[in-house]
């Protein structure tokens, strides 16, 4: 009986399929192949023509794929197959192929083998993943089991040196030898409850503690580790909360963030890490899925590297996901900060824009008995001298709720509001009532033409006015630019409403 033919498939099948194929002759050289396959194999079929299978799959992969052909040429059936594929730059690209003869049309005559593909890189990727998720979970069990060992010997080393250091006079020549070791005892002991974490065998020390001190003490280290081009800078709030946390895990969060930041950071740059205390509201936490409302103790991360785009920013926190090359980056680092973050119920927040540098904030509940009605907490009463005097203000920004916001609480001081949800409106207010305002809150990470340029057209309009940059952006980049040009002042996001009140009659009371 003669075999079906498949010639009349072969155009179908190479115009028409968005999954890779690939026509091989009967001396198993390329005959021809469609765009899906032009674009995993990164190679033209014009410069494939008359060629042999070789240069398209890697050295130990061409046997295999020569005994397919040959199988299939024969006509014998078989279960699809996992053949890579060389990319012509040199990576690999995994298929999964199901081979199949072309006959003449006696049915017989063998023209031609073609393959039928799926790329599975993606996949594939994906597998290897969970198998590397698995393996870290066995190393951290193992990791768990050995640290908890050494720790209770570590804790019987330790208290005979307490014993000894008991019993003798404080001036006794041994005492300081004694003190040392304890003091090494003691590292060890921060050494093995980070493998305890690790093997999550801990939830870690929780105690109250100050984050000013762990960052002064990170800092030295810093300095000694981060090449000489990267400045190290801090702004460390004096009157900064106690929170409750885990020593061991707060150095983590920073030195994870930190390194990030030297890695992005090639040719030098600023790393700023600034603490201060913050509220935030329900209608902030409305916004922002995942915060709570109450007090916090802000810590801010900064660097002037090369940033992120939007597309990046999206996955930073997963599992694995990193843009370093293999060698540089394991893609867990800002996973554990996001862990740590979670399992502590506090709340993180990155802004990065690329060439604009990176931002990172995280919110620590500040450690108190109770937080009752915070939002509702009294604090802007009987401040007299923050009241307007009968003075307008133009908010611009295009979030509607952060306008909602700010008129509401400059309202409760008597001030005229005027809003605008963009710069072009923002514009052709001040065009037409600019004689009547005497202050302009503008963010600058809007739509449009943006606060910048905005902030350029308001001063050909009016080279006095003043403006306030309300913006979730540090002071670099853009805002920088916009301060230097005459902006009256900066106000970042997050802000304390108190503390918008306090600027903008700082601002409005400049001469």
């Amino acid at each position: 009986m003669k075999k079906p033919g498949n010639n009349d498939c072969l155009s179908f099948l190479l115009t028409s399929v968005n999954l890779p194929v690939i026509v091989w002759d009967r001396k198993q050289k390329v005959v021809a192949f469609n765009k899906a396959f032009e674009e995993m194999s990164g190679r033209s079929d014009m410069e494939m023509v008359g060629q042999p299978m070789d240069v398209l799959v890697p050295e130990e992969s061409r046997f295999g794929l020569s005994q397919k052909l040959e199988s299939a040429s024969r006509g014998e059936e078989h279960e699809s197959v996992e053949i890579p594929i060389l990319h012509k730059e040199g990576s690999i690209r995994v298929g999964l192929w199901n081979f199949s003869a072309i006959y003449a049309k006696d049915g017989e005559t063998l023209n031609a083998t073609i393959a039928l593909g799926q790329d599975i890189t993606a996949r594939k990727k994906t597998e290897e993943q969970i198998r590397h998720a698995y393996k870290m979970e066995s190393i951290g069990i193992l990791a768990g089991g050995i640290a908890h060992d050494f720790n209770n010997l570590l804790q019987s080393i330790s208290g005979y040196i307490q014993l000894l250091l008991m019993r003798r006079a404080k001036d006794d020549p041994d005492c300081d030898c004694l003190n040392k070791i304890e003091q090494l005892i003691r590292g060890a002991k921060n050494l093995i409850r980070q493998l305890l974490i690790f093997g999550r065998r801990t939830k870690g020390n929780l105690k109250p503690m100050d984050i000013n001190h762990e960052i002064s003490r990170m800092k030295a280290v810093f300095e000694r580790l981060f090449p000489e081009m990267i400045s190290i800078e801090t702004n460390l709030c004096d009157d900064l909360k106690l929170v409750n946390m885990d020593s061991v895990k707060i150095k983590q969060i920073i030195m994870n963030l930190a390194v990030n930041a030297r890695d992005a950071m090639p040719d030098g740059g600023r790393l700023i890490v600034e603490t201060e205390n913050t509220v935030l509201d329900k209608r902030y936490c409305k916004l922002h899925l995942g915060a709570i409302p109450g007090r916090y103790v802000l810590l801010t991360i900064s660097d002037t590297g090369c940033g992120m785009d939007s597309k990046t920013l999206k996955h930073i926190f997963e599992p694995f996901y990193t843009t370093k090359s293999m060698d540089k980056g394991t893609g867990l680092g800002l996973a554990i900060v996001y862990g740590i973050i979670k399992d502590f119920k506090c709340y993180i927040t990155c802004c990065s824009e690329p060439g604009q540098g990176t931002i990172f904030r995280l919110y620590f509940p500040v450690l108190e008995k109770a937080v009752e009605n915070v939002e509702q907490a009294p604090e802007h009463k009987g401040l007299r001298g923050l009241y307007s005097n009968n003075e307008t203000i133009l908010l611009v920004d295009d979030n509607k709720s952060a306008l909602d916001i700010a008129c509401d609480i400059l309202g409760q001081y008597d001030y005229t509001t005027v809003a605008a949800g963009s710069g072009e409106e923002a514009i052709e207010i001040y065009k037409r009532k600019g004689d009547q305002i005497d202050l302009v809150i503008l963010d600058i990470g809007m739509p449009g033409m943006g606060g910048h340029r905005c902030f350029k057209e308001l001063l050909k309009i009016n080279p006095k006015i003043k403006v306030l940059i309300a913006t979730g952006y540090s002071a670099d980049g853009k805002v920088k630019e916009t301060l230097e040009a005459g902006a009256a002042g900066f106000i970042g996001k997050p802000y304390r409403l108190i503390a918008l009140v306090k600027k903008v009659r700082e601002v409005l009371d400049r001469r």
